[in-house]
């Protein structure tokens, strides 16, 4: 299984979670309460259009989210946490391109 597939299923399983589909006690994962969404942005050098555009998020959502106006869901914020540890590795999976 590639990279990119692992990613896409670790993500499934995270959303599942947040979503209360999965008992987060079954996995050794952990969520976030908060993400700091401006960190992940700057320590990337990217603007937030082209973070929003990226990573497929709502620019006007990112604001809120930078902004504190609102806190990203958990699902939302296990997507952030992975964009800032492999945001390469997303940008070729919602690209299309295996990564091997």
């Amino acid at each position: 299984m590639s990279n990119g597939s692992r990613i896409i299923e670790s993500m499934k399983e995270a959303v599942a979670i947040a979503r209360g589909e999965i008992p987060a006690e079954s996995y050794n994962v952990h969520i976030p309460e908060r993400v700091d969404v401006a960190s992940i942005r700057r320590q990337l050098g990217l603007t937030q259009a082209s973070f929003a555009a990226s990573f497929g998020l709502s620019l006007y959502t990112l604001r809120n989210w930078e902004q504190g106006k609102r806190q990203p869901e958990p699902a939302a914020r296990a997507y952030l946490k992975v964009i800032e540890k492999a945001p390469e590795t997303v940008r070729s999976v919602l690209a299309g391109i295996a990564t091997e």
